[in-house]
């Protein structure tokens, strides 16, 4: 399964893929901007906090936090956390952001039995993996062992390699197509007057 940085990253594209607005101009919006950023690349990595209850539990890590009902739940509390119930769109890309580490973990490789994660708990108990095995699975057993330091840094370097690019077209798109995009849009969704 791929490392909180990979998460991070994919939870950074998420949102920037998902939010295509005007870039922040003032510098109360690029706070707010970068604000959102953040917090995205957190959700995107937080189901991995299940690992701290793995500790004491077996077989939680993958389970309720890397669920559809996870990602239910983080859009309600986006919703009554921002206090915008009728402006859903933060709460919609928070959830996205969320729901992005369980894309990339269906997408990994998982050697660990049961393989996989548990999607539709607590409906239902069976365990999804894609088989592409586009990402490679990071190891915590033996953490501090040179063998494992050096397999998790090529799991952090694969990740990165093909997950900054992502990034970088996403922001791009968004700072230098999406100001032209937004009047375009705007001039077709008003009456001709």
């Amino acid at each position: 399964m791929p490392s909180p940085i990979g998460h991070m990253l994919g939870g950074v594209a998420t949102a920037l893929a998902a939010d295509i607005t005007n870039p922040p101009a003032s510098p109360a919006t690029r706070r707010q901007f970068f604000t959102g950023l953040t917090i995205c690349g957190a959700l995107a990595a937080a189901p991995d906090l299940d690992l701290l209850v793995d500790l004491w539990h077996r077989h939680v890590h993958r389970t309720a936090t890397h669920s559809l009902t996870a990602v239910a739940l983080t859009f309600i509390i986006a919703v009554l956390v921002t206090g915008q119930v009728t402006r859903w769109r933060a709460a919609t890309v928070y959830a996205l952001a969320y729901a992005s580490h369980l894309l990339l973990d269906w997408l990994a490789t998982d050697w660990s039995p049961p393989r996989g994660i548990e999607l539709l708990w607590p409906f239902s108990h069976r365990w999804f993996i894609s088989g592409a095995d586009i990402f490679r699975q990071t190891s915590l057993r033996h953490a501090f062992t040179l063998r494992v330091m050096l397999s998790n840094a090529r799991t952090v370097a694969q990740e990165i390699a093909i997950m900054l690019p992502i990034v970088v077209v996403f922001w791009l798109v968004r700072m230098k197509a999406a100001p032209g995009l937004a009047p375009e849009l705007s001039g077709r969704h008003h009456a001709a007057e």
